[in-house]
């Protein structure tokens, strides 16, 4: 499959049951989501696959002169060479095929990923640079090519790469590039950074290896993200519906994905209408303490009135809120175009 000229489509990967799935080659994956997006409709996959494999054979035949400083002091990396092979490939990214950060999105607060090479693997590969959205989807890709176990894993927002063979679990932050190291600290120290509550791991969405099957659902979620950050909310809507489907327990999707589920709630439905966004909470109110309300269940979806530059806080609806998040006006009616994409078969 992965030496294919003619890659398999979504809709053919998806098919597969869960154990040849998890055969599949990660670039084929991420890239065949990356094909959903028109503009990349005609993307060579075959050609970031062969790209990938070279980087591969040139790393296997550097690895054992690497190993000769592990034997030399193997207390510099806990005395596992798992450790130390990981770390090594996320160091040859870094410094030997000079993958980096996009620099603009690096300390950018709330970045808006209008160019899909931001986040797929194309992007990456041809540029040099890429996110925690794709780095560490780059490396994984590798280390399978490896034969080692290593998969995605979540931690709020972002993605690391997370060595797991049932014996030892290793964190490689493949965003980190700094020349003579790589970056791998324990679960805790994410806990810490992003802030996660003992819930985000406890119900399987972050910090643990994710599986074939959950990794397309986290790129389905980029380019849900994609086109949301495009003003298209229809497709946002289609892509992360099937990100959930396939990573029900994702907590960073289920957020991201209520603004747009709320906007097509806009075009199926009138005003007043049950089903329209306006309706959403008067349902909901009062089940929730009075306390929190229309305007505390906007805040949690982090679009609320006060958070949202252009948006009053007496905002009229959730139409007008939904308007601001998205920057463009939303239709009210049912006569909203409402054009999605298929994967095929």
């Amino acid at each position: 499959m992965r030496h294919s000229d003619t890659p398999p489509t979504l809709g053919r990967l998806l098919a597969l049951d869960d154990t040849a799935l998890e055969q599949a080659d990660v670039v084929l994956l991420n890239l065949a989501v990356a094909k959903g997006i028109p503009s990349l409709a005609d993307l060579d996959v075959a050609r970031y696959v062969r790209i990938v494999d070279d980087w591969t054979r040139l790393f296997a035949r550097l690895l054992p002169g690497m190993e000769t400083a592990f034997r030399k002091a193997p207390e510099r990396w806990k005395n596992d060479i798992r450790l130390f092979r990981v770390g090594m490939l996320q160091g040859f990214l870094g410094h030997e095929i000079g993958v980096r950060y996009v620099e603009e999105k690096k300390h950018a607060a709330g970045a808006r990923y209008t160019d899909p090479g931001d986040v797929f693997l194309h992007g990456l590969i041809d540029a040099g640079q890429g996110t925690c959205a794709n780095m560490p989807v780059l490396h994984v890709a590798m280390a399978r090519r490896m034969g080692w176990p290593v998969s995605l894993a979540c931690a709020g927002s972002h993605f690391i790469s997370r060595f797991d063979d049932g014996e030892v679990v290793h964190n490689i932050e493949a965003t980190s590039t700094h020349p003579g190291s790589f970056a791998s600290d324990p679960d805790e120290a994410y806990v810490e950074r992003f802030d996660l509550p003992r819930r985000a791991v406890e119900c399987g969405s972050d910090l643990r290896k994710l599986t074939a099957r959950e990794m397309v659902g986290v790129f389905l979620g980029l380019r849900a993200r994609h086109y949301a950050d495009t003003a298209r909310p229809a497709e946002a809507d289609s892509s992360y519906s099937l990100a959930r489907a396939l990573f029900p327990c994702h907590r960073h999707t289920y957020i991201r994905a209520m603004a747009p589920m709320l906007a097509r709630g806009t075009m199926l439905f009138n005003p007043g209408e049950v089903g329209h966004p306006d309706t959403l909470f008067e349902a909901v109110e009062p089940h929730l303490p009075a306390a929190r309300g229309i305007q505390k269940g906007l805040e949690a979806m982090s679009i609320a009135p006060s958070a949202t530059p252009g948006m009053s806080a007496g905002a009229d609806s959730v139409v007008d809120v939904l308007t601001a998040a998205f920057g463009f006006p939303l239709p009210a009616g049912p006569e909203a175009s409402l054009k999605q994409e298929g994967e095929g078969p």
